[in-house]
């Protein structure tokens, strides 16, 4: 049973920025990210090693997941009561996330606190598919 509920931005033409950025990652490391979320719907509380906040930002969190020596890190804010909004994908280089992308999560987490036509529920693959893709452990 869900305790949390995720959402993804959407742009207003449609567009959903956070799946077409799981879309451009790997398949293992896009998997691995969706069970992740997964697994944090079920989880009434999150440990900091799954998320913590950005520094000097008021709301953005990093979601953090690696694959491959890869530091994936979904951008988000909590949204109400237990929910968490995806804002933007961002990979970590050199302990930093680029400013740019930071600049865009916060920008959408604006306009989605504006107008909900920007939130969406986030789509999960199948669980089966993630089971196929090897998925074992999260880290």
């Amino acid at each position: 049973m869900a305790v949390w509920t995720f959402y993804d931005y959407i742009e207003l033409t449609g567009r959903n920025p956070i799946m077409r950025w799981l879309e451009s990652v790997p398949p293992a490391a896009a998997a691995k990210i969706d069970y992740r979320l997964l697994h944090m719907a079920g989880t009434s509380q999150w440990p900091e090693k799954w998320l913590s906040k950005y520094q000097g930002t008021a709301e953005i969190y990093e979601l953090r997941i690696t694959d491959n020596k890869v530091q994936y890190r979904p951008l988000g804010s909590y949204f109400g009561a237990r929910q968490f909004i995806l804002l933007n994908g961002a990979i970590e280089k050199g302990g930093k996330i680029p400013k740019s992308d930071i600049e865009t999560a916060e920008r959408r987490l604006k306009a989605a606190q504006g107008d909900k036509r920007h939130v969406q529920f986030h789509q999960f693959d199948d669980p089966g598919d993630l089971e196929a893709d090897g998925e074992k452990g999260v880290s």
